[in-house]
């Protein structure tokens, strides 16, 4: 699929949608979902972060973009059984028989079918067919936006290009199973130790192509259960993210509700592993000293870090203005509980005082922050009063004897 051909496909869904939700504004939320259900690619993905801040998009809406995590329209049937005849010379016959029923959950990016083989109960997850030409479109056409954004002066000092280049790279990951199926296996070990988490197994045997077949999970529900159930499980999985990001420096973008549930006993299960980030040692070790400092309320030692991990300062920029307004934003975030933080603005002025005072940003941070955005989501939903912050001090304390204290540049050591 052409660039210009996927502008004109979005164009035209984007005018009809526009016009559906003028005509009927009752059904906007629903017009919405199916607008970004159609224009499918990177934009269904973008509906499915959003469906995770019912604080920022209202319940109605996070409601309606919900059903595309995993009940978009299925592909046909015989896609399905072509993917496996591609992917294996011989498929089993229990996995024909279950990409012939219909499958049970259905994404943006595959769809997932039901089997039983040699005695096992699998999850068989099916490529779509047009995915792959679709992000590449989609890549292109944002990565073109944020060239033109990058010549506005006010956006000049953002690393506009970086970032969506390094999301693109992220994204065109979760097209590659074969990606995808050593992520898991790397999921399931970095997670090994973690009471109360559960990811799948590949089934690699049955994996090739376009097909990722793993252990199927049961009792999984996006009904939330009893409220204790529920808290221990949103502690659990914020504890969990708080591992991957600040000890292992592998990040889960993509913990949205149909990639990561609470069963009804307060288990965590993560099903998925495509939409992840390795970061470098450096982004990880100074974006763990970040929080750290975030936790102490230590809003000076935050600037610092943000200067020493920057990609470089302006000449006759004005530091110490920049040190003073990020040590101020640090101070008035610090030690609030979930329901009175609030990432996002807090990440837009973060980004903003490091374009206007001509500090040039490491691009890397968009990452973490994206997966903390989602998993805050969750956690203002389902744990309010959770110190979202004092959560993760443990972890950043562990996060800091992992990574090297005293690297060339890095600002002094530092206690939680």
């Amino acid at each position: 699929m052409t660039v210009a051909i996927r502008l004109v496909q979005v164009g035209f869904h984007v005018l009809i949608g526009l016009a559906l939700v003028a005509w009927r504004r009752p059904a906007r939320a629903a017009e919405v979902a199916r607008l970004l259900e159609r224009l499918g690619g990177a934009f269904l993905k973008a509906g499915q972060l959003l469906a995770t801040r019912v604080d920022v998009v209202g319940e109605t809406l996070a409601a309606e973009l919900g059903r595309l995590h995993d009940s978009v329209a299925p592909m046909p049937s015989r896609h399905a059984l072509l993917a496996a005849r591609q992917a294996f010379a011989d498929p089993p016959p229990e996995m024909l028989a279950a990409l012939a029923r219909p499958p049970i959950a259905s994404g943006s990016i595959a769809c997932v079918y039901r089997m039983t083989w040699q005695g096992r109960d699998l999850a068989v997850k099916v490529r779509r067919p047009d995915v792959i030409r679709r992000f590449a479109a989609d890549t292109a056409i944002v990565s073109g936006f944020a060239r033109l954004a990058a010549r506005v002066p006010r956006l000049a000092r953002l690393p506009m290009t970086d970032i969506v280049g390094q999301l693109g790279e992220a994204l065109r990951g979760q097209l590659d199973f074969a990606q995808e199926t050593r992520y898991l296996h790397r999921l399931r070990a970095d997670l090994a130790d973690v009471d109360g988490v559960v990811v799948p197994e590949p089934v690699d045997e049955l994996t090739a192509g376009g097909v990722i077949t793993m252990t199927f999970a049961e009792g999984l529900t996006k009904e939330p259960g009893d409220p204790e159930s529920t808290e221990r499980g949103v502690t659990t999985l914020v504890r969990t993210v708080y591992h991957m990001l600040f000890v292992r420096g592998f990040i889960h973008v993509d913990l949205h509700q149909g990639n990561a549930y609470i069963r009804p006993g307060g288990e965590v299960v993560i099903l998925d592993a495509g939409f992840m980030f390795p970061l470098s040692e450096m982004a990880r070790t100074s974006f763990t000293r970040f929080f750290g400092g975030m936790i102490k309320g230590d809003g000076e030692f935050c600037a610092r870090i943000l200067l020493a991990s920057a990609r470089g300062v302006a000449e006759g920029a004005d530091v110490a203005g920049f040190q003073r307004e990020v040590a101020d934003l640090v101070n008035r975030s610090s030690g609030a509980v979930a329901q009175d933080f609030e990432l996002g603005p807090f990440a837009v002025r973060l980004f903003d005082l490091q374009r206007g005072h001509a500090v040039f940003a490491e691009p890397e941070f968009v990452f973490p922050l994206l997966c903390l955005l989602a998993l805050e989501g969750t956690v203002r939903r389902l744990h309010p009063l959770m110190d979202f912050q004092i959560e993760a001090a443990p972890y950043v304390m562990q996060g800091l004897l992992t990574g090297a204290l005293t690297a060339p540049g890095a600002p002094e050591n530092m206690t939680i």
